[in-house]
């Protein structure tokens, strides 16, 4: 049986657990600072299992060494930008948390896979990337899953179809300067661009670029946490079976789509290795300058995060 821990029991982060065992992917472990938190969720979680019809086992606390020989390692742990944060304070903040995190969680678990779902995303995959000393295809941030699936979500609604016959991905950074790939997309294998006009397409992309701060306008407290948990289950389904589906995700590009040096959402296949390779879809030139743009939205963040692992 496999093995996954979940550090940060939030809502994200209990969510992801929740997909886990409903997946019946892995047996969970929950950590968190908050010792009693975790050990309240997994004892819940652990009940619904018993109503629900998942046998995996979870268990919560606070001592990493529960997590010991974990496969792979999801890090939703972080603060979410508060009233008066400057990015700055929040990307500070959250840097020193990923630190601590994936040095506590190497500790025990030296040969698991790391996802992160941090923000601001591709800047903590990067540092964790960075102070991790793992080959980058074993460090994986997650964004695109999510950003994708509300770009379906949003295009199934305004062609009438299930979001199952919908064919589409957002690539670029976790970010409003996100990609997403209306020149590919598809429904029920007819190109979304004989379906729909150049103004709804218009805006089902900016719609998808803003679908998290939606949520938040409704919410009024808090963020998104169904969604980002499941998107992450998703992505350790995807490493743990090995299927090589392509999934996007935000990785080392190293060269792919003409971008270096960084971490940005692209196209790539998952196994128990991490990424087993970042897949090069044909972009029309618009969406190749736009992903070259995200990408430079992230390298100007770069500088930020020198001082936490020079």
């Amino acid at each position: 049986m496999a093995k996954v821990t979940v550090v940060g029991a939030g809502n994200v982060g209990a969510t992801c657990a929740h997909s886990l065992l409903r997946l019946k992917l892995a047996d969970v472990v929950l950590i968190d600072i908050d010792e009693g938190l975790t050990k309240g969720k997994a004892l819940d979680l652990s009940q619904a299992g018993v109503i629900e019809g998942f046998t995996d086992k979870i268990t919560g606390g606070s001592d990493y060494r529960a997590s010991a020989d974990s496969d792979v390692v999801v890090v939703t742990a972080g603060l979410p930008r508060r009233p008066g944060m400057s990015r700055e304070e929040l990307l500070d903040k959250n840097a020193r948390i990923i630190c601590e995190v994936i040095q506590r969680s190497l500790d025990t678990s030296p040969e698991a896979t790391i996802i992160v779902l941090t923000n601001p995303l591709d800047l903590m995959a990067y540092l964790a990337y960075r102070v991790s000393g793992l080959d980058a295809q074993r460090v994986i941030g997650m964004g695109g899953v999510l950003d994708t699936a509300r770009f379906k979500r949003f295009i199934a609604s305004e062609v009438g179809v299930n979001p199952a016959d919908v064919e589409a991905m957002v690539i670029g950074a976790h970010s409003d300067s996100m990609v997403p790939l209306a020149s590919l997309a598809k429904v029920d294998g007819k190109a979304l661009t004989s379906l729909i006009s150049p103004d709804a397409r218009v805006f089902q992309k900016e719609r998808t670029k803003g679908g998290g701060a939606e949520i938040v306008s409704h919410l009024k407290q808090g963020s998104a946490f169904y969604a980002p948990g499941a998107a992450a289950a998703h992505m350790v389904g995807a490493i743990l079976l090995g299927d090589k589906r392509i999934t996007p995700a935000s990785v080392f590009a190293g060269g792919a789509y003409g971008i270096d040096g960084l971490y940005i959402g692209l196209p790539v296949t998952l196994d128990l290795s991490g990424v087993l390779e970042i897949v090069e879809l044909q972009l029309s030139p618009v969406e190749q300058e736009a992903l070259l743009s995200s990408a430079k939205e992230i390298e100007a963040g770069l500088t930020a995060l020198g001082r936490w692992f020079s």
